[in-house]
């Protein structure tokens, strides 16, 4: 179904969105405060770089698909749908300036007065990058101050963020890897009444903060992913080493390296490899000379992810407890201790003077060896007085259960009004669902 819609701020992002969405049909009307903007669109020509845009949009006057203007003005009545792409620049202190996004909003909510009320209402899509919390506490009650009234009747307000990227923005508009709309309630949207449905994308309806923040996530990754290529780049030039030879191999392992593989919060990272790894290869850059603060910060960053866990147990119950460990060894299925997170996580509770129990099946302090034998001695405190073999005796009493690990079955015999927090989820919770 053809729909009128609005694209509010014609730069990289609403062009590209008004070209593609006229050339799949739809009535577009370009909006932007800047009249050089508008009267490049209203021509047909591109007021931005970007391959293939600029066809689209002369194809789309030629059919009188597109129009442009310096305010929505009376249009607003007309339209389907209205989509916000102003843009929200940084500030000094790296904080977002939603000036112009809450000016637009309010701008919005005046013409939503004017429009008739025999119409369907008007869904508002912000695609602006905002930071979370922003619909919930800026753009609803904006909205709702100016219209004199909550969405739901005459508007629905949505949040869609855009993962469009310079240059190849409309490939990336018509081969999204998901949809993700943001939603006051779900099926609020109605799915952006169809107009990405032949997209044929996976498409998550979540809540406005969810939504929100998926986009700082993104680029988040993809800077970091940038920074640590460069730094282990640097350190094989610096070995006579051929970085992209080293680059081909690393991104063949799509079981492990990119994959979901190890991108879920949770708990700390330890075991007998990663941080042995992890110190030879910032020995390795030291020897050269080299200043890998990506690489150097990841132990910093696991220590007070640690930390973190601890002051939340301590917020969950408040020492002394008694709180209930289950996980003692760094991963389910093996009884290895080396740098076990979860040892360290229990040293911490009994040094906050928690009454600390422990269980875990996989560990038998008699059957261990070596390395590990000798962690056993060093911790004798906890593998020999605090480790109870049987969980209905470790759960006398205890105010909170902490699962490092879950073993099969054990959520099933926990007491359902048992507080539970689970370092897998970094979800604590009053009582089991």
């Amino acid at each position: 179904m053809a729909l009128a819609i609005g694209i509010l701020g014609l730069g990289y992002v609403g062009t590209t969105t008004a070209a593609c969405l006229a050339r799949d049909g739809h009535f577009v009307l370009g909006v932007d405060i800047n009249p050089e903007k508008v009267a490049a669109v209203a021509e047909g020509r591109s007021p931005v770089r970007e391959p293939g845009v600029e066809e689209l949009l002369a194809q789309a006057v030629r059919r009188g698909q597109l129009q442009a203007a310096t305010e929505v003005g009376e249009a607003l009545a007309r339209l389907d749908m209205v989509m916000v792409c102003v843009g929200t620049p940084s500030r000094l202190d790296g904080r977002l300036d939603l000036a112009h996004l809450l000016e637009v909003t309010r701008q919005l909510g005046r013409g939503l007065r004017q429009r008739p009320r025999d119409r369907s209402p008007l869904l508002l899509v912000y695609r602006s990058t905002v930071p979370p919390g922003t619909m919930e506490r800026f753009v609803l009650p904006a909205l709702e101050r100016t219209v004199g009234e909550p969405p739901g009747r005459g508007y629905e307000v949505a949040f869609a963020p855009e993962f469009l990227r310079e240059a190849t923005a409309v490939r990336d508009y018509d081969q999204p890897a998901r949809i993700v709309i943001g939603e006051r309630e779900r099926g609020a949207s109605q799915r952006l009444l169809g107009i990405w449905d032949h997209l044929g994308a996976p498409v998550f309806e979540v809540p406005y903060a969810v939504a929100e923040m998926v986009k700082f996530v993104d680029n988040s990754f993809h800077a970091l992913k940038v920074a640590f290529a460069n730094e282990i780049g640097r350190i094989c030039v610096a070995r006579g080493i051929d970085p992209q030879r080293v680059a081909d191999i690393f991104l063949a392992d799509t079981k492990l390296n990119i994959s979901p593989a190890y991108l879920r919060p949770g708990g700390p990272f330890g075991g007998s490899c990663l941080p042995k790894d992890l110190s030879a290869m910032l020995a390795l850059a030291r020897e050269c000379g080299l200043a890998v603060p990506v690489l150097a910060g990841v132990g910093e960053s696991n220590a007070l992810h640690l930390a973190w866990i601890v002051a939340r147990i301590g917020e969950l119950a408040p020492p002394p407890g008694p709180v209930l460990l289950v996980g003692l060894s760094f991963k389910a299925g093996t009884d290895d201790l080396r740098n076990s997170p979860f040892l360290a996580l229990a040293e911490r509770l009994l040094d906050a003077g928690f009454d600390l129990r422990v269980h875990d099946p996989d560990l038998d302090p008699d059957r261990l060896v070596g390395v590990n034998f000798a962690l056993a001695l060093e911790h004798e405190e906890l593998l020999r007085r605090r480790l109870a073999q049987d969980l209905a005796e470790a759960l006398e009493g205890v105010r909170l259960v902490v699962l490092g690990k879950e073993p099969d079955g054990l959520r099933a015999r926990l007491p359902r009004d048992l507080p539970v927090f689970d370092l897998g989820r970094l979800a604590g919770v009053a009582g089991r669902r």
